[in-house]
């Protein structure tokens, strides 16, 4: 008997010439708009210009503010402008940006961990005791609310 996915016809064969795919990302001018980085990780992109919703579907939904979500914000924003300085070398302001959620990240991370413990495994060697495994995962938002 043959099953439905393997009808005839039907094999997911492309022929010779059908290309496979065609990206397009826009190129950003330098200095482009932001996105309010709770609004930029919603979004997905911290640059509106990159904002290019699949179908039209928009996630509007903020995550609610919590010590993990702060910095999973920063982080976030961070590594939007390390890609965008990969391309953009020269943009000064966003190398200014850059630094100063660099030094935002360290900052907040420290204070996460010395209240909640460690966020990570590299950093589990600095503490009293072994609680990787107890502490509340990130999406345990209930837990991490208690900050």
């Amino acid at each position: 008997m043959e099953k439905n996915n393997h009808r005839k016809g039907c094999n997911g064969v492309l022929p010779a010439s059908a290309p496979l795919a065609n990206p397009y990302v826009p190129f950003q001018q330098i200095n482009p708009p932001t996105y309010a980085p709770g609004k930029a990780l919603v979004r997905g992109t911290l640059f509106p210009g990159l904002d290019l919703p699949y179908l039209g579907m928009v996630n509007n939904k903020e995550k609610p503010m919590t010590p993990m979500t702060e910095l999973q914000t920063i982080a976030f924003v961070l590594q939007e402008l390390a890609l965008y300085l990969d391309t953009h070398r020269d943009d000064k302001e966003a190398y200014a940006l850059y630094c100063e959620y660099k030094h935002l990240y360290e900052d907040g991370k420290k204070r996460y961990e010395a209240k909640y413990g460690p966020l990570v495994r590299d950093t589990s060697c600095c503490c009293t005791e072994y609680r990787w495994l107890d502490d509340p995962w990130p999406w345990e938002y209930a837990a991490n609310r208690r900050a």
